[in-house]
């Protein structure tokens, strides 16, 4: 990875990581990955694995994309978005997510029909 894309990697991560208020050694201690690679990643020093990505990402409900391209557009962070929020859900709950979302997403619909013949 490029230089200025590690120091990108490194800068969303950080930003993510205090959103969440988190410090380096609580992220640290969840994601099973050190402190000093943590470190080393925010300030563009180290290109982590897949693997060490996975673990910071799922700690931090942060989808990969999002972490390694943070220029995505508003709508693929949204489609990210959702994606991890199915995936954190309980598994045996999925289907009602499901369930609910789409009757939302209807509701929405309708919502924005009515909007548009006024």
């Amino acid at each position: 990875m490029p230089i200025d894309d590690l120091t990108a990697l490194g800068n969303t991560l950080r930003a993510v990581r205090k959103a969440k208020k988190l410090t380096q050694e609580q992220l640290a201690d969840e994601s099973h990955v050190s402190t000093k690679q943590i470190a080393n990643i925010e300030k563009g020093r180290m290109n982590p694995s897949y693997l060490i990505l996975k673990a910071l990402a799922k700690v931090l409900h942060f989808s990969l994309d999002s972490l390694i391209s943070p220029e995505l557009t508003p709508d693929e962070a949204g489609q990210n978005e959702m994606k991890l929020i199915y995936m954190n859900c309980p598994p045996e709950m999925r289907e009602t997510l499901l369930h609910h979302t789409r009757g939302f997403a209807e509701e929405l619909s309708e919502l924005s029909r009515k909007l548009e013949t006024k």
